[in-house]
């Protein structure tokens, strides 16, 4: 059973929320982060983010990644998160003034792991659409 089609001006709000809550998200858990930590036993440099940062951003994303797919928006929000994910994540790295030059493997490293984690929750979204007693 396919869902039916909606007006392609509500699927440009769509892509304009998702980039707007992509965007916030990164910079309110992530963006603001740039010092690493060191261990004064181990001496290993560790972060710059901790944990909980991360997680809440998932599930921020992932959040916003089912409402799509539910709402019958898998492919906005498989496009418009991981792009806005990646391009934040590489502006913030590129320009840190203690870049390593690693950047352009985390930023490709972000494109593929949001693009695919997207794709497995919106997919969910959309199916638990699909389930929905009419």
């Amino acid at each position: 059973m396919n869902a039916p089609t909606a007006p392609r001006g509500s699927t440009l709000v769509w892509v304009v929320g998702l980039a707007a809550v992509t965007l916030i998200a990164y910079l309110a858990l992530l963006g603001w982060d740039q010092s690493k930590t060191l261990d004064p036993v181990t001496q290993n440099e560790t972060g710059p983010y901790e944990a909980w940062q991360v997680i809440a951003l998932v599930v921020v994303l992932g959040a916003a990644a089912f409402l799509a797919g539910r709402a019958g928006r898998l492919v906005p929000a498989l496009v418009t998160i991981p792009v806005v994910l990646t391009l934040a994540f590489a502006v913030d790295a590129a320009t840190d003034k203690n870049a390593d030059g690693l950047w352009p493997i985390g930023a490709a490293l972000v494109a593929l792991g949001s693009a695919v984690g997207v794709a497995l929750v919106a997919a969910i979204g959309q199916r638990s659409r699909q389930r929905q007693p009419a």
